[in-house]
């Protein structure tokens, strides 16, 4: 609402009677006389923003402009009128000289209520030129929000998945300045065989306090690989906020066939053997541990065992110490039977992988 008459406002009407006019009959009376004289022009005041939406407590400004009219040139001086509940505002500077067809500016500054609601505020311009007052008027409207919010998160924000996998995400409300209430989660996800299911809504939010909610992310067997992007909304009433998820499809990582192949074998003295073992499988392949036996079931073993690493297609050599070769061995059979290699036995020699795959092989001395 913009003043263009100040009939009905008695009140206005006595701070612009003190500016320099006249009333009379409810009615501004100027003591121009329009003779001779050429009519100096008027002004018109505008807003930007004429109307606020913001916070308990929070301060904003507005740019008042006051627009020379007709050739109108001279100081305005301005000031504030509240038709209803009054609160802090004030006007830097308070009077501004304006040009001839041009413009002047002056700062409206507001601190809005503690309480929240609707509020006016209206600014009066007047200016006493060649016996004539001339006068305008703008109103600024805020509205004032209550402070009290929520913020929303998720952790993780970032998820990486292949095709036919489920992810978890937490949502996490937790309260501002007080608030308490319940907010209502929904889900904004892409067309692409992605669902989202399970998890808490509405979540209740206790002053000073947090909420969670734990939602299943689903992708298909159909679902193409990229980049996805989901977002959940918290929301109740006004208020809303939201938070987004990335989703990045992968394909699946395939799995870790080990597979050793016997090339060849040396026995390098009577308690030394060297097998070369070539890596058929899929990936790279570590031996761990290892198990020689002879014939009779005698057998040495070494389970801290740092083996070799094969990669694939590679071959390897793993050294298969015994006896007086390897302090580190375990020895289980009848004592004394098995110290070193006889020429003309046979052995098998197990080893076990990184992955807990073991392989066994026959070696004759």
């Amino acid at each position: 609402m913009a003043y263009s008459s100040l009939i009905h406002l008695k009140t206005l009407l006595m701070v612009l009677t003190a500016a320099g006019g006249t009333v009379t009959g409810g009615v501004l009376a100027n003591s121009y006389v329009n003779s001779a004289n050429r009519d100096p022009g008027s002004f018109l005041i505008t807003l930007n923003p004429s109307t606020m939406w913001t916070v308990q407590g929070a301060s904003s400004t507005s740019t008042i402009t006051v627009t020379s009219i007709n050739s109108f040139s001279g100081t305005v001086t301005l000031s504030l009128y509240f038709p209803g509940t009054a609160f802090a505002a004030s006007i830097s500077p308070t009077s501004v000289s304006v040009p001839s067809n041009n413009i002047a500016e002056s700062t409206l500054s507001v601190t809005a209520p503690d309480t929240p609601g609707s509020y006016t505020v209206v600014i009066i311009g007047v200016s006493s030129s060649h016996g004539k007052t001339s006068y305008s008027s703008s109103m600024l409207t805020v509205q004032v929000a209550s402070s009290q919010d929520f913020t929303i998160t998720s952790m993780p924000t970032s998820i990486t998945t292949t095709t036919g996998a489920t992810n978890t995400t937490t949502i996490i409300v937790t309260s501002i300045n007080g608030y308490t209430g319940n907010v209502s989660l929904t889900v904004t996800a892409p067309f692409g065989f992605i669902t989202v299911t399970g998890g808490e809504n509405p979540l209740t939010i206790a002053s000073g306090g947090a909420a969670s909610s734990t939602l299943a992310i689903t992708t298909s067997t159909n679902t193409a690989k990229g980049n996805y992007s989901m977002i959940i909304t918290g929301s109740d009433g006004s208020r809303s906020h939201s938070t987004t998820i990335s989703l990045q499809v992968v394909d699946p990582i395939p799995a870790i066939i080990e597979s050793l192949v016997l090339n060849s074998y040396h026995f390098n003295n009577s308690t030394s053997l060297t097998l070369y073992l070539q890596n058929a499988g899929n990936g790279t392949i570590t031996l761990q541990s290892y198990v020689i036996r002879d014939s009779s079931g005698n057998a040495w073993s070494l389970s801290s065992w740092i083996g070799p690493s094969i990669e694939v297609n590679a071959v390897g050599s793993a050294n298969i110490m015994i006896g007086s070769s390897c302090p580190g061995c375990i020895y289980n059979g009848i004592a004394g039977l098995f110290l070193q290699y006889q020429q003309g036995q046979t052995y098998t020699v197990t080893v076990t992988t990184s992955r807990d795959n073991q392989f066994t092989f026959t070696v004759t001395d």
